[in-house]
């Protein structure tokens, strides 16, 4: 998650408290941010399994939304004024298996092989800058959703 610390300042939600509300950035970021962030948390919200949580993940990033499937982590949806943006994390073979979807979106692709490894995973960042690259990303998290439901909590991925 290299971004630079002014990128991350215009988080509306930088402080510890008070606890933003779930819908919050609907009302706080301007209307085309706010919509699509609006698209991608009501969209990731109607898969199965996924739960949300509001979480402060400190400085310099401050409130995330946070969406796992049965105890994994499926993607952090920033809300950022400027542009808000999503993070997602590949382990092991995934970023592998993630780069051979057929018709893989260039924006998701882009994200995976910029994508920074801290360990065995592998973070990835995609900037929600228009419709395509939400359309591309929610593409994507379904797919990556039905892999952490897999029979056995084992990850595999449709391609």
């Amino acid at each position: 998650m290299q971004r630079s610390t002014a990128y991350w300042a215009a988080n509306p939600y930088r402080r510890p408290e008070p606890e933003p509300g779930p819908t919050a950035p609907y009302r706080d970021l301007p209307a085309g941010t706010a919509g699509r962030f609006r698209r991608v948390r009501t969209a990731v919200l109607q898969l199965p399994g996924v739960a949300e949580q509001v979480r402060f993940m400190g400085t310099p990033w401050g409130w995330a939304w946070e969406y796992s499937v049965a105890q994994r982590k499926l993607c952090w949806l920033h809300p950022v004024a400027s542009g808000s943006s999503v993070t997602f994390t590949l382990a092991g073979d995934e970023e592998t298996k993630a780069l051979a979807i057929p018709r893989l979106a260039a924006p998701v692709r882009q994200a995976i092989v910029e994508g920074q490894r801290t360990g065995p995973v592998k973070w990835c960042w995609l900037p929600l800058a228009d419709q395509r690259h939400v359309d591309a990303f929610l593409r994507f998290v379904r797919r990556k959703a039905e892999w952490l439901r897999a029979p056995g909590g084992r990850r595999r991925m449709r391609v």
